[in-house]
């Protein structure tokens, strides 16, 4: 693994690997970018570089994993390693807003206008067919993307996984996949810990029309028996059935199974992929979606840690309206 500064005035590209301490690499599904943090030898007395505000630095291994902006540095009066944090370009998306009218257009139609109008690269997107109507009005770009995938989720049923790569903004379906990395305690899976969390469990849903009137309630009867009633209510709109969103929301409001585990580095394990798991001290087993990923290169160490969900539940939006 190799780390590299590109200088913002004068485009001088220098490889500065041997002065990292160490170094994270991470995200999660609710953010579209990742990040890059180091910790670097620094000395006034050594003409070291130095990466400033607005250089760039690359993390690459057989290809390019990272690029990203230095936004933020901390160097203390009397510490001889200095803290940098890079950013990929996805958080362009996130520090600037989009106000914008899409009337007929498709999720994958919107996201390139709204990518294109920042300059921002697009590295591939799935071809969905599905029409949208919809505005937004002062809305974080990644927020609006976030959006117009999670309504063709609603209408077609799938679950995407958006991230920045150093190709540009990549959109991808979350499946299952054959190559996922199998983690077993006598191999790769160091430690684990497991959470079940009931607090935001849906167990019901009313609908109700546009005038406030009663149509029907869907639920799941185990649950409520379980932990009780834990009921939302939604609105119908004329000439359209919600038993589709009311689905929707009693699948994804079903009682939360979150995993910790810390495992032998692999740069495979990023946010969006699934895992096997084989823990048979605490009977964990299963296929597991990877939620948040943090990588970590230590004293020639690497491990990483990861959130596991038993659920493939992807990062959603609601922002702006559909059109009249």
């Amino acid at each position: 693994m190799n780390l590299y500064l590109t200088k913002h005035r004068s485009g001088v590209r220098q490889d500065i690997t041997n002065l990292a301490v160490s170094w994270t690499w991470s995200g999660d599904k609710a953010s579209l970018s990742r990040q890059l943090e180091m910790e670097l030898a620094f000395s006034e007395k050594d003409n070291l570089p130095v990466p400033e505000i607005g250089d760039l630095v690359t993390m690459e291994a057989t290809k390019p994993l990272f690029a990203g902006v230095v936004l933020r540095r901390t160097l203390g009066s009397e510490d001889h390693t200095l803290s940098v944090t890079c950013f990929d370009y996805g958080i362009y998306l996130q520090k600037n807003d989009c106000t914008a009218k899409f009337t007929g257009a498709t999720p994958e139609e919107i996201t390139r206008s709204l990518c294109g109008d920042k300059g921002i690269p697009v590295a591939a997107l799935p071809t969905t067919g599905i029409s949208l109507r919809w505005k937004f009005s002062s809305v974080k770009i990644n927020q609006a993307i976030t959006t117009v995938w999670s309504l063709a989720a609603e209408k077609n049923g799938k679950r995407y996984a958006i991230r920045y790569t150093p190709e540009g903004l990549l959109v991808k379906e979350r499946t299952v996949s054959a190559a996922s990395l199998v983690l077993k305690a006598a191999g790769n899976l160091m430690d684990a810990a497991t959470v079940e969390d009931a607090t935001s469990v849906i167990n019901s849903v009313a609908i109700y029309d546009k005038n406030g009137n009663f149509l029907r309630r869907l639920g799941d009867t185990d649950s409520q028996e379980l932990v009780g009633t834990m009921e939302t209510h939604i609105t119908q709109q004329d000439h359209s059935d919600a038993a589709d969103e009311a689905n929707r929301l009693l699948e994804d409001g079903t009682q939360q199974r979150t995993v910790t585990v810390r495992v032998l580095g692999d740069l495979s394990l990023i946010t969006g992929e699934t895992v096997v798991v084989r823990e048979s001290k605490t009977g964990l087993t299963g296929i597991f979606w990877i939620d948040a990923d943090v990588h970590t290169w230590n004293n020639h160490n690497y491990y990483a840690m990861l959130t596991l969900n038993c659920r493939n539940v992807a990062a959603t939006a609601s922002a702006g309206s559909e059109m009249e």
